[in-house]
């Protein structure tokens, strides 16, 4: 799935160079095809027409209709999937712009592909299956199937195809920004443990996999209860013996030499630990991501997220019982997907604050989001899918007939299993598991029940694993958000531990908090912080203001449980103050400047000046830009556009991929500088003639630029100049696109140059 934007520079060889001296030859329209992105997918679909045209030309004209019956007709439908695929692939984002996040365009038709498809499944089922009986036999049928996922694919792998080359990117720009993590992920103890836990894990899970197996098969010829009782009982002593005698015991020979057994063990299982951690990788880097985690919107994120589960439910209902079976599991398998998602979100807020927020620290996620409530939604979903996996398993036979037993026969509804899911669940969830001991949910002696219960050992494997989804499921979610509940305390305390309440500027043992919590924190201690009586702070409030009429800095010491922000990290305070668009949040920061003598409140441009050197994230700089695009047009007398500044923008960013659009607005800004000749200067060196950007489309704009600025009060003086530039830098081989751009603005400069001398 390798996929990204044609390079010129990757193409100049093969092209000999045509832009170099003063050859006006603009490359060939074949070459500039050859080049395209999209070319590979165009052919695609082209070919694939061209396969499918002459199929339909061959029914209508051979005398040898292929297209006849329904059957056939909906094979070929299937098959269109292949012209259809390439077309929704050429709505894929560019790597250009993968930094300001994925577009909506390639999510919104697959997923209304995808609704679409389940709607209409839907209503063909709902009302189809009374008219006929072959249309009810039709839609059981094998070309039918057939159609259904092929357009579960072309919903699906445009998708995938999108996640797989954002992975690529990721993974790219972390490369870059990462230290070295040989230290780390090099110690052979490291692996060791990791592959020791792996293997412990599978030996725990198929253990119990194998006793639920042997429980099923021999419950009515052996009874386990009094060794099961024996067996639990000496694991659970023995478990907190070695934990409370853990230090004399790993001194003994016996210990030792176990010790060496399982290292030898663990070095076996390290392939296993590499295989859990691919499955885990591709969970969160791909399946996470065709859900539409990496959307910077939340409303997308739940739109994609919800519309997807919602469709695959309706899928797994309303297909026949056997094939409903996987859209069920594709669910489970998304939900899984976000929370493993914020699991790595959380331990990644964990290790910043383990290495007091650097970043270089090899972070796996961006942590712009926690994703807790979409695990939730995810979550939700699980509770309706499992009774619908139930259902499709009884009436699928793959596990054997009568898997269940159902008072109500074939007039057995959603409603009925998912109440029989409700009860199950009610005895699987810990506190409330006392249900079954009074017999809540079971028939009572002599009295007819609507209830669905067990009938055979795969039922009970079936309810088995159901239940051990649920305690999953909470219990993974109540630890975690306990633990993240816990660190939070934790961090609290150690920015509070240390501080002298002399000097109210002296940090404590941390300087600044996750960003989550730093925005939970910084809106409570604001909202207390201000005057009663005292008008909102507004855009044009002054840090003076702010600090004489707005805010009481002082209530921040005066509360226990608030976080005096007079301490916090100034190089962060003042980024805060730069992103944030809350006139209140940034008059609140405002006010602290005027009190600490080392900080000061530093222009946007500036600070994305600093950001850009820093090799701050990517969305964080188009987050500041932003702000900077909405001062100019609010306010333009605030912001000094300077052409040092923004030329070393355009510097620190040059080998930066995934800032396309960042870097074009960037140049737009500097084309409004004066003076003209300075910004042409300037543009040049960006284009190619001295530390030029490394791809082409920065070039390319430098080059737009220059031309504008030229036209904007042209003199004979001034359009020779610039064209005397552009030949500098035409001489400097700066790429087949840029000399293209070169020759088509020398040519429009040449005529610019004539009507002046007229």
């Amino acid at each position: 799935m390798a996929d990204g934007e044609a390079r010129a520079d990757d193409i100049l060889d093969a092209e000999n160079a045509e832009e170099a001296g003063t050859d006006t030859r603009a490359p060939g329209r074949w070459q500039s095809f050859r080049a395209w992105r999209q070319t590979p997918f165009v052919l695609w679909a082209l070919a694939a027409f061209a396969g499918l045209t002459a199929l339909v030309f061959w029914h209508t004209f051979s005398g040898q209709p292929v297209l006849q019956s329904s059957d056939a007709k909906l094979w070929f439908l299937s098959g269109t999937v292949v012209f259809w695929l390439p077309l929704i692939l050429l709505l894929r984002d560019s790597p250009d712009n993968f930094a300001h996040g994925p577009s909506l365009r390639l999510p919104a038709v697959c997923v209304g592909l995808l609704v679409c498809l389940s709607g209409g499944l839907a209503a063909v089922t709902e009302w189809g299956g009374g008219l006929s009986g072959a249309l009810h036999d039709q839609l059981q049928g094998a070309p039918f199937i057939a159609c259904v996922f092929a357009a579960l694919a072309l919903a699906f792998l445009p998708l995938a195809w999108n996640a797989v080359n954002l992975s690529r990117f990721q993974a790219a720009e972390r490369r870059k920004t990462d230290v070295p993590r040989a230290n780390i992920d090099g110690m052979n103890d490291s692996k060791d443990a990791e592959a020791m836990g792996a293997l412990v894990a599978t030996l725990v899970v198929g253990s119990i996999i194998v006793f639920a197996i042997c429980a099923g098969i021999f419950n009515e010829s052996v009874s386990f209860d009094n060794l099961i009782g024996i067996a639990i009982g000496f694991l659970v002593v023995g478990a907190f013996a070695v934990v409370v005698f853990m230090d004399p015991l790993s001194q003994l020979t016996p210990v030792r030499w176990l010790s060496r057994v399982f290292s030898f063990a663990a070095r076996g299982a390290r392939p296993l630990a590499a295989f859990y951690d691919a499955v885990d990788t591709f969970l969160v880097r791909i399946v996470a991501v065709m859900t539409g985690m990496e959307h910077r919107s939340g409303a997308a994120r739940y739109g994609i997220l919800g519309l997807i589960l919602i469709s695959l439910c309706l899928l797994g209902w309303y297909l026949p019982p056997k094939w409903g079976l996987i859209p069920c599991a594709l669910g489970i398998v998304a939900a899984v997907s976000v929370s493993r998602l914020w699991s790595w979100v959380e331990d990644d807020r964990a290790l910043a604050a383990l290495t007091d927020f650097k970043p270089t620290t090899p972070y796996r996620t961006s942590m712009r989001e926690d994703y807790r409530d979409e695990t939730l939604l995810g979550f939700l979903f699980v509770f309706f899918l499992i009774p619908i996996m139930m259902s499709n398993a009884h009436w699928s036979g793959l596990f054997g007939p009568d898997m269940f037993q159902l008072p109500k026969g074939q007039e057995t509804g959603f409603l009925d299993w998912f109440g029989y899911f409700g009860v199950t669940l009610i005895k699987a969830v810990p506190i409330v598991d006392w249900a079954e001991i009074y017999n809540f949910g079971q028939p009572r002696p002599g009295a007819d029940s609507d209830l669905i219960s067990m009938n055979t050992v795969a039922s009970q494997h079936a309810v088995f694993m159901a239940r051990s989804t649920v305690d999953l499921v909470l219990i993974a979610s109540l630890l975690q958000a306990i633990s993240i509940t816990g660190r939070n305390r934790q961090q609290k305390r150690l920015y509070k531990a240390g501080t002298d309440p002399a000097n109210k500027f002296r940090p404590g043992l941390i300087d600044r908090l996750d960003t989550f919590v730093e925005k939970a924190e910084l809106r409570r201690t604001m909202m207390a912080c201000l005057r009663p009586g005292a008008p909102w702070p507004e855009k044009h409030t002054t840090p003076e203001q702010a600090h004489k009429i707005h805010f009481n800095l002082n209530v921040q010491s005066t509360r226990p449980g608030l976080v005096d922000f007079r301490r916090y990290n100034a190089d962060r305070l003042g980024q805060m103050h730069g992103e944030y668009k809350d006139p209140v949040a940034r008059a609140f920061i405002a006010a602290i400047s005027v009190e600490r003598p080392d900080f000061d409140l530093t222009p946007r441009l500036v600070l994305l000046d600093n950001m850009a050197e820093k090799g701050a994230p990517e969305s964080d700089l188009y987050t500041m830009l932003d702000r900077i695009s909405t001062d100019l047009s609010e306010t333009p007398a605030n912001v000094h556009l300077t052409i040092e500044v923004l030329r070393s923008i355009l510097f620190h960013t040059a080998r930066r991929a995934g800032l396309r659009e960042f870097k074009q607005h960037v140049i737009r800004l500097l084309a409004t500088c004066q003076p003209d000749e300075e910004v042409i200067e300037a543009l040049a060196d960006i284009a190619g003639r001295s530390n030029p950007d490394a791809y082409q489309y920065t070039k390319v704009a430098a080059i737009e630029a220059i031309d504008q600025v030229a036209r904007r009060q042209p003199t004979k003086q001034g359009v020779r100049a610039a064209m005397a530039i552009l030949k500098q830098v035409q001489r400097c081989e700066p790429g087949a696109m840029t000399g293209a751009a070169i020759r088509r603005t020398l040519a429009g400069l040449q005529e610019l140059l004539k009507s002046l001398k007229s």
